[in-house]
């Protein structure tokens, strides 16, 4: 009987799992397993180490792996991470820093890669038909556009926003969306809300305007 020799198989790739992104919209806050991900394509990279996450459709989810054959996974403190929405309907108002190695459990669980972020819905998205929503615009009192203001709404007659009130904030344009995507009521029917400035240090008017329930509106709101 002859023998047969032996096969080896080199290994050629190696990749080791760095640290997984799935993006949140800010106004679906707090968020929790059963939070819808942000589905609009994202560019999520580390401009410093040169190094663009992979997207996985399937979840949702942006991964930075490495190559780890020859080399070492990258390391480093405060990695700043850039996330840029293809189509301009999404934006990033807090700095995301990621330090690498991540701390792992014993075992490993996907958790220890996973990390939930926000993003916030900027003046190019387009709520759904039946959302409640406001498209707004800020001006100042020689009318022109007041940019980087920090904007809260919430229903009901409180003075002040319930805990946990996202926010959002106006652009170049001092414009804004924001959304209540939870927001209950029947289509058409008038609600009265608040809103306020930069944690109520900039007067606004109106400052408690009425919205319809699933209704996208536009509001122009003056600096006080």
């Amino acid at each position: 009987m002859s023998s047969v020799p032996a096969t080896f198989v080199y290994t050629r790739l190696q990749r080791s799992l760095a640290a997984v992104y799935r993006f949140h919209d800010a106004f679906f806050a707090p968020f929790n397993d059963t939070t819808p991900p942000v589905t609009s394509p994202l560019e999520v990279s580390i401009p410093s180490l040169q190094w663009t996450a992979l997207r996985v459709e399937a979840d949702s989810t942006y991964r930075f792996s490495s190559s780890t054959l020859t080399e070492p996974p990258p390391s480093g403190v405060n990695l700043p991470v850039q996330v840029v929405a293809t189509l301009g309907d999404y934006i990033s108002f807090d700095p995301i820093l990621l330090t690498l190695p991540r701390p792992l459990s014993f075992p490993v669980q996907p958790s220890d890669f996973l990390i939930p972020m926000p993003l916030w819905p900027a003046v190019a998205f387009r709520p759904a038909g039946s959302e409640t929503a406001v498209r707004g615009q800020i001006r100042s009192a020689t009318a022109q556009p007041v940019a980087n203001l920090t904007v809260e709404m919430w229903t009901g007659g409180a003075p002040v926003p319930p805990a946990g009130t996202p926010f959002t904030r106006s652009d170049v344009n001092g414009e804004f969306l924001y959304r209540l995507p939870l927001l209950k009521g029947t289509v058409g029917t008038a609600v009265p809300f608040s809103i306020r400035l930069n944690g109520g240090a900039v007067a606004v008017s109106p400052a408690t305007p009425s919205i319809m329930f699933g209704r996208t509106q536009i509001i122009l709101f003056d600096r006080l």
